[in-house]
């Protein structure tokens, strides 16, 4: 069995804002023979669920929120099982329309109708460590013109807790501590534990495998609205 993690995933739909977020599963299968792909979605607070997706021979296949069983208010992890090999990749958009992508779709924005949207590949593989050289919280609007904020996503498919260790390195090494639930996707918001407009670095270690992803979100200052957003898979060790 080949297993794949795509655990970046956020469907919102927000009434008074207009602002929405959409996700898409892309699921190329280049072989001769269909793939029957065994999807589960694992959340923050509940119980995973899991339904089939016939991925066909020879062709890339594309499934969405609108087709699964979830509604808009939820994040959550997405698995892929599949007996034979196959390539995924995830695509979320953000918009101001209220995941209304048609011409004449409205807006609440003042800056008009507008989208954008972040592409990562599967992680392939759990790992105890994990590593992320980009790290940086910007908060600084007398020197820059963009406020970025991070969160670090991490999935414990397994039956036990993980207990997870981040390693935050800059000019000096601090540590910050988490505990995932088996079955359960946690989120971290960054901004509240690193120091803000300090580069570093940030070396995981857990207990159990897990796997861990990096998402980073850029705004303006004077509205909460994204200008850009992106999701990295984080690098799995061990390292050489």
């Amino acid at each position: 069995m080949y297993t794949y993690y795509l655990i970046d995933h956020n469907y919102t739909d927000d009434e008074n804002a207009w602002q929405g977020e959409f996700g898409h599963l892309l699921a190329f299968n280049p072989w001769k023979e269909d793939a029957e792909l065994k999807l589960t979605l694992f959340y923050e607070e509940r119980e995973p669920e899991s339904f089939m997706f016939l991925a066909p021979a020879g062709k890339s296949s594309e499934t969405n929120y609108g087709k699964w069983p979830i509604k808009p208010g939820c994040r959550f992890g997405l698995q892929v099982e599949s007996k034979i090999p196959i390539a995924c990749q995830s695509t979320v958009g953000w918009n101001v329309t209220k995941n209304d992508y048609a011409k004449d779709a409205r807006t609440k924005s003042p800056l008009g109708i507008r989208e954008c949207a972040k592409s990562y590949m599967a992680i392939e593989h759990l790992s105890q460590d994990w590593y992320l050289p980009d790290g940086i919280v910007i908060d600084m609007p007398e020197n820059i013109y963009v406020r970025e904020s991070e969160w670090a996503v991490l999935l414990n498919p397994g039956d036990q807790a993980a207990e997870v260790t981040f390693n935050l390195h800059y000019d000096t090494l601090s540590h910050y501590n988490v505990s995932v639930k088996p079955s359960r996707l946690k989120v971290v918001y960054m901004d509240d534990i690193v120091l803000r407009n300090k580069h570093y670095g940030v070396y995981f270690h857990s207990d159990q495998p897990v796997a861990v992803q990096w998402l980073r979100n850029v705004y303006w200052y004077e509205r909460n609205e994204l200008m850009a957003y992106w999701s990295v898979p984080c690098i799995p060790g061990p390292l050489g």
